[in-house]
């Protein structure tokens, strides 16, 4: 909430200000008699698992879509489509890769290039679930936002790749409002539909094959052989821990344990950057504050969007 909120309910000008901060800034809508109200929203294509209901993730739909509205009003790029083919969206992210490999930071760079941009909120304010990813429609052009948790930036290729290739293949219709609200994102989940199954393809299609252990072995050897692997198949080594542990489940579950120990022996490629630094930074390098005012830039950052 803004600074000034503690006096906003001295007056009647400083609660017409204060909802016309949350109207634009939240998502809500002022009506005739004065009240807010939940901004009605495009029926959005929920991806959701087993057991949650879509009325779980409106909230949390709502104002990372109000969110995407503000970023994308702030873009420079303009919007002009993206490759459908992730072979050709592979080499775009290479070219911007110090190391030859897919990474958070050239993904976004080629994602943010396109006037596509890309919003973290792992700390999305709203009860109720929250989705790991959505795509959305606003202000002219798709935006992605990741409300999943991940302190290590590689946890995020698959997922950025997913929400990218819903996209890229026309999932997302192009009107104003328009999602696709992704609960979880696995190739395992059950009753997947066509939609998932090529955004999972897409993904898959920019970081490489998938990866499998014939055996278990110890954090500093797995991430040798990733190194190994990467420098054979120019797959993003972190993505190649993940995917082999995906791969590879001990007694019906997945050792993630043993990823995270693995991603720790790697080499520092991120250079110390964690997730929310990354996106921070991309942003950043894409948009010009002085097209909202300060009161939306105060809120964004804030919500640690900026």
């Amino acid at each position: 909430m803004p600074d000034w909120i503690d006096t906003a309910f001295e007056s009647r000008v400083g609660i017409l200000q204060l909802k016309t901060f949350l109207s634009k800034n939240i998502g809500l809508d002022i009506l005739d008699n004065g009240e807010l109200a939940s901004r009605q929203l495009p029926v959005a294509l929920f991806k959701t698992s087993q057991g949650t209901d879509r009325d779980q993730v409106t909230a949390a739909r709502s104002i990372a879509t109000a969110c995407a509205r503000l970023v994308a009003k702030m873009t420079l790029p303009e919007w002009g489509g993206m490759p459908n083919d992730p072979a050709e969206f592979r080499e775009m992210v290479v070219r911007h890769s110090g190391y030859g490999w897919p990474d958070l930071q050239s993904m976004l760079k080629v994602l943010w290039s396109l006037g596509i941009p890309v919003l973290y909120l792992p700390s999305l304010p709203a009860l109720g679930r929250k989705m790991e990813g959505m795509v959305t429609f606003v202000a002219g052009r798709p935006v992605i936002i990741l409300t999943k948790r991940a302190f290590h930036p590689d946890l995020m290729l698959f997922l950025l790749g997913h929400e990218a290739g819903h996209i890229a293949k026309g999932h997302l219709p192009m009107r104003d409002g328009e999602a696709i609200v992704d609960d979880t994102v696995g190739v395992e989940n059950e009753g997947i539909d066509q939609q998932e199954v090529e955004a999972n393809a897409f993904s898959t299609g920019i970081q490489g094959d998938e990866v499998n252990l014939k055996q278990l072995m110890r954090a500093y050897e797995l991430a040798e052989a990733a190194l190994d692997h990467a420098k054979k198949t120019a797959m993003n080594p972190g993505y190649v821990i993940l995917n082999a542990i995906h791969n590879t489940p001990v007694g019906g579950k997945r050792p993630f344990a043993l990823a995270m120990a693995a991603l720790k022996q790697l080499p520092d490629f991120n250079e110390g950057k964690s997730t929310d630094v990354i996106c921070k930074e991309a942003v950043h390098a894409h948009i010009d504050t002085e097209r909202l005012r300060d009161d939306s830039i105060d809120f964004l950052e804030k919500l640690g969007v900026l």
